[in-house]
Parts: C-alpha cells; sequence; structure tokens
C-alpha cells in the first residue's frame, strides 16, 4: 500500500505519534489522543490489518511488518525526532522501530508492550496455533451486527468492557467498527487479531539492553499481558529507564483511565 492511513489530533509543533494494540483501532483512544493532543501534534497510524486484504496466516510470520510500516509512515510524513508512544502491538512494534530508525525517535513510552516472559511463550511450540484459547476465542468471534446500538448493549455486559466508561465503550463502538451492506461490521479483522495471538514476539529480551532512547514504561497493576516477572526483568535490562505502574486498571487502562495515562506521559515529557 502506497499510503498508510493514520488519524492526526492536536496542533501542537511537536510530533508525538501513537501505535495502537491488536483489535483496537486508533479512533478508539479518542480520549487519550485529545489529552496528548493538547500538547501535541498527534499522528496515530491504522496498522496493517485494516488495509491489507492477504491472507495474515500465509504473508505474517513476525510482528516486525508492523514496525516497518511505522518506519515507512514517518518517513513520508517526513519527520523525526519524534516521541513515539504505543500500546500492547503497538509498543512492541514502536520499540522494533526505535531500535531500526533511532533517528526517527527522541523518546519512547511503551504501555502494557507484549513482553511475554520466555517460559510462557516456549509452552506454545507444541500447540496448534488455532489451539490456543486466545487464538481461538478471536476466530470465534462474532464480526457483524445489525446497528451500533445492539454492538453497545451485547459489549456493555462483556467482563474485558467493564472498567470501560459509556463514553469510551462508544469510542470502540463508533470508532472500531465500518458499515457494511446495511449493517455493521467490525473494523479489525478477526483473522488478524488471531494470527498476532499466535505468535507473539520472542526476541525483545536479547534486543532490550540495544535500547538506549529516554524510555517511559507503564504497566497496569491488574495486567493480564505484562506479568510482574517480566516487569521486574525489564527493570533489571534496562534500570535507566523510568517505571511507571497504574493501580486499578487492566491492560486495555488506555480506555479504562485514558485521563490518567495521558497525565502520566505528560508529567514524564515535563508538560
Amino acid at each position: 500500500m502506497s499510503e498508510i492511513p493514520f488519524i492526526e489530533v492536536g496542533k501542537g509543533d511537536e510530533v508525538l505519534h501513537f501505535a495502537h494494540a491488536n483489535a483496537y483501532p486508533p479512533g478508539t483512544y479518542r480520549q487519550l489522543l485529545a489529552a496528548l493532543g493538547e500538547h501535541y501534534r498527534v499522528l496515530a497510524v491504522q496498522h496493517r490489518p485494516m488495509w491489507d486484504d492477504s491472507n495474515p496466516w500465509e504473508t505474517l510470520h513476525s510482528w516486525q511488518p508492523v514496525a516497518n510500516d511505522l518506519i515507512r509512515f514517518l518517513d513520508g510524513q517526513g519527520v523525526s525526532n519524534i516521541i513515539g508512544v504505543g500500546h500492547s502491538l503497538g509498543g512492541v512494534a514502536t520499540f522494533y522501530a526505535a531500535l531500526q530508525r533511532p533517528d526517527l525517535f527522541q523518546k519512547l513510552v511503551l504501555i502494557e508492550p507484549v513482553f511475554l516472559p520466555a517460559a510462557f511463550t516456549s509452552r506454545m511450540d507444541d500447540v496448534d496455533p488455532r489451539d490456543i484459547p486466545m487464538v481461538a476465542g478471536a476466530l470465534r468471534r462474532r464480526t457483524r451486527w445489525e446497528n451500533r446500538d445492539s454492538l453497545f448493549a451485547r459489549y456493555r455486559g462483556k467482563k474485558v468492557f467493564a472498567r470501560f466508561s459509556d463514553e469510551a465503550l462508544w469510542d470502540f463502538v463508533n470508532f472500531g467498527t465500518k458499515d457494511v451492506a446495511g449493517e455493521i461490521e467490525l473494523a479489525y479483522p478477526a483473522e488478524w487479531e488471531a494470527r498476532f495471538y499466535a505468535m507473539p514476539p520472542r526476541d525483545v529480551w536479547e534486543r532490550l539492553p540495544q535500547l538506549t532512547l529516554p524510555t517511559l514504561a507503564i504497566r497496569a497493576e491488574n495486567s493480564d499481558t505484562l506479568y510482574p516477572p517480566a516487569w521486574e526483568r525489564w527493570q533489571q535490562l534496562q534500570p535507566n529507564t523510568n517505571f511507571v505502574e497504574i493501580a486499578d486498571v487492566g491492560h486495555l487502562l488506555t480506555h479504562e483511565a485514558p485521563q490518567k495515562v495521558g497525565q502520566v506521559i505528560l508529567n514524564w515529557l515535563d508538560l
């Protein structure tokens, strides 16, 4: 794809790029991006699942292509020395991009990146990827609905969205779907979501010591992704990084407490 789609928020002189999580398009982060946009020109690409029609099980074999897309986007925008912020998958992509092209970044904020313990990922070696619970769950996910009201009503009762305010959940419903043939459909294909779950990155621990840019690391107290052993190992590998744990939130803290997360980031950036 020659032009990577993105959204833009804010009118600051300094550029901040935000990279979104697996299955959560950039518009679903509206409240967080608005908070950051009060001080920065915020750019947020749509990752390739939202614009690539290929079969991810045949074409995607690591998370590196998402970082390559980010580099291509930033080069295309003619920006450098930016602040790179990423959540989950977006955190890993930002991390990879910064290692490959440190000239593009001045600082990084990695929110709940998928840095899994080696013992966890090794257990996946002898398992059919489609039998992994998160993968199987994504592949079973209902993707079409009659309208956005019905989707909101159904998701309001789901555990994963329990800490979302109604406003945050409506952002997911409004910006995480598209209109198709008189119905609505999740804008992020389930096949792509499942594919990312099936092959979490395994090289982060050997590559983390290579990162020398000023970095803010953010973990959710109730995270089911950035486990305490991984959090502790990260601190050992990068003792000069700033580590912040936010209380009473889970992996989707960017949606559960967008103002709090935004303020933590802005405080670290001395704003």
